[in-house]
């Protein structure tokens, strides 16, 4: 440790030494000709310049030294000495993201002040753009026994600055058995929230949906599902109207994001494909009908995502819709599951910014500023079905190389074929013994039981357009997710292809 503290300061001296050397030496060399005073103006200039990057360097050196010892005095507190009397100290710190996640713990954990330590834990399957983390309170002295756990949620600060609200406006009153709120803490640019669930037993486990999704029987997925959705029945949906909308205007925030989508898409496909002319031909020469290279051979019902994108404004879709007091970001990160004795299982929510319209509050307000019809307090109820179908099947089913996406297309195709009321895995097909592969069978189980309970929330079960539209706004932005929030590289670029594949034959259907 001392050898790599000393570092800086012994290529600074080095680096010094050369810096003084070689300016000198070239002045001596031109002072025994010309005169010391008579030397060129260009030696002097080297002379000077040389002098600045010595003290840039010197500077540099001084900064890093003081940031090194603060990082590090600021390390050893927070690994084993509690800041204050009330502050605790943070074990499992490493497993988090980032640095400034440590003390937002600790303010949301400082009373009361016999609680001396906090176990953390992450929670995996998130895939929206904060960390979750289940955290375990221990009094000093009974590091066996722990105390009430406690969920927490870590992020931007913009991002999370309204979901206590929403939490109060849409939650409290209205979720049966909601977990309560905790306290909310923010840290520079970073905030924090953590949640106390009701009932939840010291030793009791919980999980993310994803991690009970991969250690869980199909049948006991559709169940869990079905237990989800009759909570948020009785919480919200029951109490929806019908309206006539423009379903572009219920989701023109996929069009906002239209840039961004098309440049994620662009890191897809290979230079020299010529399904790129669709991302800069002007509208009336775009093509529909290009496919990137990596799209299977088969026939698939195709319309291309960027095509749509970029012609969104001449769309419209006026359909009857039910609107509600919805979740409206429901998915595989914020549900989550207590597992207790004998196996006894007990459903959570998490993340309620975007209740009311499905929408934050700062798109709200952005939305009015652009004159686009928005209810602040009502959205569409599909909203929390598509998108835990879009994670199920984009997500969840994790893909590996090219024949892992040719076996996911066909997925999509049954999928598509099959509409709200999927049956069994259609044994007809040439695909059949592809599709029943235990990944297939159980994410096809798992779509059936969301889609059956989102039937209701159509006003004309014959007509699923509104579903598609809001399974396309799930679906096409995962190509924008970040990297870390799938296995590997080759798994991350084949489930963004297979999520734009996808969003095209949603797209046809449309």
């Amino acid at each position: 440790m001392r050898k790599r503290k000393a570092l800086p300061w012994v290529l600074f001296g080095i680096t010094a030494i050369i810096a003084l050397a070689l300016p000198t030496f070239l002045t001596a060399a031109y002072a025994s000709k010309y005169g010391f005073l008579s030397v060129p103006i260009a030696s002097w200039l080297v002379l000077a310049l040389t002098g600045f990057t010595l003290v840039a360097s010197g500077l540099a050196c001084c900064c890093f030294w003081r940031y090194y010892r603060r990082a590090e005095r600021e390390l050893a507190d927070l690994q084993g000495h509690p800041l204050d009397d009330d502050i605790p100290a943070i074990h499992g710190h490493k497993q988090l993201d980032r640095a400034e996640f440590l003390p937002l713990i600790q303010i949301l954990f400082r009373r009361p002040t016999d609680i001396k330590h906090v176990h953390v834990k992450p929670l995996s399957g998130g895939h929206g753009g904060d960390t979750t983390v289940l955290v375990r309170r221990q009094r000093q002295g009974e590091e066996s026994i722990p105390l009430k756990s406690y969920v927490v949620k870590l992020g931007d600060k913009r991002e999370m600055a309204d979901e206590h609200e929403k939490f109060v406006r849409y939650v409290q009153d209205y979720l049966p058995s909601a977990a309560r709120f905790f306290r909310y803490a923010e840290w520079d640019s970073f905030a924090g929230i953590a949640y106390e669930f009701v009932g939840l037993e010291p030793r009791h486990d919980i999980q993310s949906f994803y991690q009970f999704y991969n250690g869980r029987a199909p049948i006991e997925i559709s169940e869990l599902i079905e237990e989800v959705y009759t909570h948020l029945k009785q919480a919200w949906y029951q109490n929806g109207h019908q309206e006539k909308t423009n379903l572009y205007d219920e989701y023109h925030l996929l069009h906002k994001k239209r840039e961004t989508i098309i440049g994620h898409v662009g890191k897809l496909v290979a230079d020299d494909d010529p399904y790129r002319a669709n991302f800069t031909a002007i509208e009336e020469r775009l093509q529909p009908n290009l496919k990137p290279d990596f799209a299977p051979p088969a026939n698939i019902p195709w319309h291309d995502p960027v095509a749509f994108l970029r012609t969104w404004p001449r769309h419209t879709l006026n359909l009857p819709i039910r609107r509600s007091i919805v979740h409206g970001d429901l998915h595989a990160q914020n549900v989550l599951i207590e597992i207790g004795r004998h196996d006894h299982r007990r459903p959570w929510f998490i993340d309620f910014s975007h209740s009311g319209n499905g929408l934050s509050a700062a798109r709200v307000r952005e939305a009015v500023r652009e004159g686009v019809p928005i209810d602040p307090d009502r959205g569409h109820t599909l909203r929390d079905f598509a998108r835990l179908e879009a994670d199920v099947k984009c997500i969840l089913t994790v893909l590996e190389n090219a024949d892992d996406l040719q076996r996911a297309v066909d997925f999509e195709r049954a999928l598509l074929s099959g509409g709200m009321s999927l049956h069994e895995l259609p044994t007809e097909s040439p695909a059949s013994e592809i599709l029943l592969e235990e990944r297939f069978q159980k994410a096809w189980l798992a779509i059936r039981e969301i889609r059956r309970q989102a039937v209701p929330q159509l006003v004309n079960p014959d007509d699923v357009r509104p579903y598609h539209l809001s399974l396309l706004s799930a679906t096409l932005p995962i190509v924008t997710y970040r990297p870390d929030q799938f296995g590997n590289e080759v798994c991350e670029r084949q489930q963004k292809r297979y999520a734009l594949l996808s969003a095209g034959m949603l797209c046809s259907q449309l």
